[in-house]
């Protein structure tokens, strides 16, 4: 700025008792003006006829100025601007500290060179961005909610530990991390996987088969080589085991056993002298001999108890016999039979009684298995109808022969009851069919 002001009547003129001109005047008060002039007036910066510097600003010296300070009169007392005014700074350039003791809200960007330092809470409208190193004191809380994300770019440079034992997951069911690489040890208390992979070979044993790992003290396989008798062992003498277990064929005396364990084991509880049974030991008996003993490969229980639950037994099979047979009595199995679409099946071999509720026409009616030529065999056939009177009908098989060659007509009342009977003795190819009775009740 200017000079400052400077007396212009060096003369003196204006004095008491002088004559003052008007030309006195107005230079003395154009050297006023010109001290005062906005570009070239007074500076107060100090200096001989500049005034003295200003340290204390508004009305009642709220702002006190030095070399070095620029503040307030007193704490806590004028703003910076005003917040509920469209009057506001713009910006705020720091090269050192900026010191907050309360609140500080961000609008827009925050650029910070240095350290800040904030005594209460930074709460930022917008995006920030961290340029140099962010540190943070004190908890920290990332997102307030599942659909906030987290990503990071870089390194993790510490270690990561959970602030309580045993508390918190990593990943969840659903939202699972994919692959874990690690060089060190894992440690974990149980391991729940899908599968196992070791040196890229897959582990097909089962969760509970790796549990028989559980008190192995050694080299496995070392173990079971130990256990393994010779291809061929030899005893002299008498051996005294706990147990043998024994993997491939049983030999005596070079000839292979084919019995099985369980068979073997139905030698338990033999009281008495088995035949001759020398032949263990390569004797050439006259009592059982190898062919004989090899007759227990297949038996599966107690011979003598077998033999006697034959009496009474049931059979699956045919049973022949060349005598009479006389009984006090005897049963017959009565099988139902159904159709479908129009097509009925008699298998002989499942009954001698049979029953069919029709529900359709029988178009197609087979009758098979029944025995060979030569033996004769009959069943009986009862025909309901259905319960609404349909008066449903029967094709009966080309190869029945019927009284007088004529096929009887089915009753046709509701529930109506037929009673038929047929029999063959040459394989079924001709049947004798007869009316056993009908509209039965």
């Amino acid at each position: 700025m200017g000079t400052g002001y400077t007396r212009n009547d060096t003369a003196d003129n204006i004095a008491n008792g002088n004559v003052i001109d008007a030309a006195d005047l107005d230079g003395e008060f154009n050297a006023i003006e010109s001290a005062f002039d906005s570009s070239s007036g007074h500076t107060h910066d100090g200096t001989s006829t500049e005034g003295a510097p200003i340290t204390l600003l508004g009305p009642s010296q709220d702002i006190v100025a030095s070399a070095t300070v620029l503040r307030p009169k007193t704490n806590n007392t004028v703003d910076l601007g005003e917040g509920t005014t469209p009057f506001k700074f713009k910006n705020l350039h720091l090269s050192g500290t900026a010191a907050i003791a309360t609140n500080a809200t961000v609008g827009g960007t925050l650029g910070v060179t240095g350290a800040t330092t904030l005594s209460d809470t930074l709460a930022v409208t917008g995006n920030q961005t961290n340029t140099g190193n962010l540190t943070v004191n004190g908890n920290t809380v990332l997102g307030n909610a599942a659909s906030d994300t987290v990503t990071v770019t870089a390194d993790v440079a510490s270690n990561l530990i959970p602030s309580a034992d045993d508390t918190y997951d990593l990943g969840a069911s659903g939202s699972e991390w994919k692959d874990a690489y690690i060089d060190g040890t894992a440690y974990i208390d149980t391991l729940d996987a899908t599968a196992i992979t070791f040196n890229s070979t897959s582990i097909s044993a089962s969760g509970a088969e790796i549990n028989h790992l559980s008190g192995v003290t050694s080299a496995i396989q070392t173990q079971l080589d130990a256990k393994a008798l010779t291809a061929s062992p030899t005893f002299t003498g008498t051996v005294t085991a706990p147990t043998v277990n024994i993997t491939s064929a049983l030999q005596f005396s070079g000839t292979p056993v084919t019995s099985t364990a369980a068979e073997l084991n139905i030698l338990d509880g033999v009281t008495s002298v088995f035949g001759d049974l020398n032949i263990l030991d390569g004797a050439a008996a006259a009592g059982v001999t190898s062919t004989e003993f090899q007759y227990l490969n297949g038996v599966t229980s107690a011979i003598q108890t077998q033999i006697d639950s034959k009496i009474g037994a049931s059979y699956t099979g045919d049973v022949d016999i060349t005598g009479e047979l006389i009984v006090d009595s005897y049963n017959e199995t009565f099988a139902t039979i159904t159709s479908s679409s129009g097509t009925a099946t008699i298998n002989c071999e499942a009954g001698n009684v049979f029953s069919l509720t029709l529900s359709e026409n029988v178009t197609t009616f087979t009758w098979s298995n029944p025995p060979s030529s030569g033996t004769a065999y009959g069943f009986a056939l009862k025909v309901i109808q259905d319960s609404s009177a349909s008066g449903f009908t029967i094709s009966w098989p080309a190869s029945v022969d019927w009284p007088n060659g004529a096929a009887p007509t089915l009753s046709g009342a509701a529930s109506a009851v037929d009673q038929f009977v047929f029999y063959t003795h040459d394989g079924g190819t001709t049947w004798y069919g007869f009316i056993g009775g009908q509209d039965l009740k």
